[in-house]
């Protein structure tokens, strides 16, 4: 594995920070802790046979949510017991002090999301799969698939931060995730990669140099060090 990269946001280049959603901005995993709860079975046996290649994440997720019956009074209250990372809001503040661009990158569902800030009090912009109410009844559709890429998501994060490089030439995309399926590719498109838990495990696997991280606070405190240090070095 290559060493931990450089920190240092170069002074000419303007940032952009990209965040996943679960278990990175939150501390639980939406999805699959709603999964485990509510459709225990369905999971297992449907987990069984993503290992086994047969789905991909998204189609995996139509197998085990398309179709499925909660009431929103009930998944609102599902909503209220998760938890956000404890650096959650000081970074969503400090990109904003900072003028910096903060978007969520998410392969879950932008009703979800949509809640969760009302919940938390909290304000950002995001990119995420669509989840409508048919009565009782989830509908859901893909946020922005990209089938040149593997990571086979709804959401592929290496399309939208590629995307907004092609809009902002010379931006300095930083992306912050934690899982080996969803944010694999958003990390490998970014200029510089923040990684915990599995994704830490599958850059290692590819020679990609990262910065582990536990919490958002410690994200923070790096980027503004290092936009710090980018201003005081000068243009390259």
């Amino acid at each position: 594995m290559k060493e931990q990269p450089d920190a240092t946001i170069p002074a000419d280049r303007s940032l952009a920070v990209f965040c996943d959603f679960d278990g990175t901005f939150s501390v639980q995993d939406v999805g699959s802790t709603l999964a485990r709860e509510r459709l225990a079975e369905r999971r297992r046996q449907l987990w069984s046979r993503f290992e086994q290649g047969e789905f991909t994440a998204w189609s995996y997720a139509v197998e085990l949510f398309d179709g499925f019956e909660l009431p929103e009074a009930e998944l609102f209250r599902f909503l209220q017991t998760i938890d956000l990372d404890p650096g959650a809001r000081g970074l969503v503040d400090w990109c904003e002090a900072e003028q910096i661009p903060f978007q969520i990158l998410s392969d879950g569902f932008d009703w979800n999301l949509d809640r969760l800030q009302t919940i938390h009090g909290v304000r950002f912009d995001f990119r995420a799969n669509h989840l409508e109410y048919h009565g009782d009844t989830w509908k859901i559709a893909p946020g922005g698939p990209d089938p040149d890429c593997g990571c086979g998501t709804g959401t592929c994060k290496r399309r939208l931060i590629a995307a907004y490089r092609r809009r902002h030439p010379g931006s300095f995309c930083v992306h912050i995730g934690n899982g080996r399926v969803s944010d694999q590719c958003g990390a490998l498109e970014s200029d510089l990669a923040f990684a915990k838990d599995t994704l830490v495990d599958v850059l290692r696997e590819r020679g990609r140099a990262f910065i582990p991280f536990t919490t958002l606070d410690e994200v923070r405190l790096a980027l503004d060090a290092g936009l710090r240090a980018g201003r005081e070095r000068g243009p390259r």
